[in-house]
């Protein structure tokens, strides 16, 4: 028997769990198909975690109308998500008193698209009193005060959380293999999505599939645009450095990017990054030279940084547009089919006021927005062993050992939140990862990673064989054989 929504979304990344969290607001059935196994693992999972100020998109492009609105609606989003949000500003240097003039620029560029509190700094006492370890050449900054950091995982997982909470059906490992769509008008059209070996029918379909959203518009019947990856790479830096970098720190832009920046995030590390590589097919391999890049670039701007604490290095992967623009609105070639691709940077920042815009091309198409007086905007976290106050650890370990128990010693994460993350949806090492911050220290899993693959086994129900790391036969334990 088919499963029947009025609304179906493609892809769980921030958009799109975003859209479906939105969704869930009025009396409607909202169905989310992904081909991963959990949220947020596709462009999400790996960005810089920066909300933008908005100053950066040209005026009269598509990213620029959502860029400032949704830098404005990101209190209004985590604060009931508990999700960790810091409007720590921004950044944009240069050590040349000839591009001062660049800064001014992107200061009236940002002034046209609503962005407030943009403030060109000349006196280095007042950059090194907001920065005091950037490089002592740097001549001048555009500061952006609004700017801020937002884990993007954690966001996602919250909006899952909540959607969720709210009626919204997640369907995980359900990569779309097709769409078919009736003939019977645009009053009463009903599309069958063929995902995960099922079929899904709903009236109307959202397209935030990503870096595959190109794709997905195809098999719909829709060819008016294209999806070209590109790589950025990162370093992580460990978190014993919080406090040396106060602000997002930006060089001045490119064509292609807006350069390596230097930025806390938000939950305590420093990360470096990233680059831009145009690839042919998405990859998420590190490369020496990108990587060798990155550093560079990051040391440019710090050169006293302590680099011997990098932990860890990754790439990331852009969906850009052939236009190199956002791609939002309904299809031209297929009624109630809205596309919401090509979301590059600063897609992140916009996704609330891309959430929010969605809902009224709905509204316009004809869909009845009937307000669910049980929906709960609210989300309770995952109470944190490292956050608790002494009066708290109390309260916390009485009468529960698995809160007693750390298994992640560089984060110090209990077995309980580890448990937690498992009830809550997490069914490999990443998902665990991405909830409790377990695997994410000095060690990078050294230690802790066989207790987990036991507490993933034991909640599962399955055995320690069948744990992976990231789904798709990514195990890490396999028998051994002897011959003869």
């Amino acid at each position: 028997m088919n499963e029947r929504y009025d609304i179906v979304v493609i892809g769980a990344g921030v958009i799109g769990t975003g859209i479906a969290r939105e969704l869930s607001r009025y009396k409607l059935k909202v169905g989310v198909l992904e081909k991963e196994p959990d949220v947020g693992w596709g462009t999400t999972k790996a960005n810089s975690g920066i909300v933008h100020a908005g100053y950066d998109a040209r005026p009269g492009t598509v990213k620029s109308s959502f860029s400032a609105p949704g830098n404005k609606k990101y209190d209004e989003w985590t604060k009931p998500l508990s999700v960790p949000f810091k409007r720590i500003g921004s950044f944009v240097s240069t050590k040349e008193k000839g591009q001062i003039d660049k800064l001014h620029e992107l200061k009236e560029q940002g002034e046209v698209n609503g962005v407030e509190g943009l403030e060109i700094l000349e006196d280095k006492a007042r950059i090194h009193e907001l920065e005091p370890n950037i490089s002592e050449d740097v001549e001048a900054a555009l500061h952006a005060p609004t700017a801020g950091v937002v884990a993007p995982y954690k966001l996602t997982i919250a909006l899952y959380e909540n959607g969720k909470e709210n009626g919204v059906d997640f369907w995980f490992d359900s990569p779309v293999e097709a769409i078919n769509k009736s003939e019977a008008g645009r009053s009463c059209s009903v599309f069958t999505v063929e995902a995960g070996g099922k079929e899904f029918e709903a009236d109307y379909v959202i397209n935030a599939a990503g870096l595959y959203s190109g794709k997905v518009a195809s098999m719909a019947g829709d060819d008016s645009f294209s999806i070209h990856p590109a790589r950025g790479e990162y370093h992580l830096l460990d978190s014993e450095l919080q406090g040396y970098v106060n602000k997002i720190n930006f060089p001045l832009p490119s064509e292609e990017s807006k350069g390596i920046l230097v930025t806390p995030a938000a939950e305590g590390s420093i990360i470096f990054g990233p680059n831009h590589q145009p690839l042919d097919e998405p990859s998420l391999a590190t490369t020496r030279a990108g990587l060798d890049q990155v550093f560079r670039g990051a040391v440019d701007l710090f050169p006293g940084i302590d680099t011997g604490k990098i932990v860890t290095n990754f790439a990331g992967l852009r969906a850009k547009a052939g236009t190199d623009d956002f791609v939002i609105g309904e299809s031209d070639a297929v009624d109630n089919f809205i596309n919401v691709g090509g979301i590059q940077s600063p897609g992140l920042t916009a996704a609330p006021a891309i959430s929010d815009h969605v809902i009224d091309l709905l509204e316009g198409l004809g869909v009845e927005l009937d307000p669910d007086p049980e929906f709960d905007p609210r989300r309770e976290p995952i109470p944190r062993f490292t956050e608790l106050d002494a009066e708290e650890v109390a309260e916390y370990t009485e009468d529960n050992d698995a809160a007693k128990e750390i298994v992640c010693r560089c984060e110090e994460v209990t077995r309980a939140e580890i448990e937690e993350a498992i009830a809550r949806g997490a069914n490999t090492l990443d998902g665990i990862k991405f909830r409790t911050r377990s695997r994410m220290g000095s060690c990078q899993g050294g230690f802790c990673t066989p207790k987990l693959v036991e507490i993933l086994a034991k909640e599962l129900g399955v055995s320690p064989k069948e744990v992976t790391k990231k789904g798709d036969r990514s195990y890490l334990l396999s028998e051994e054989t002897k011959e003869g």
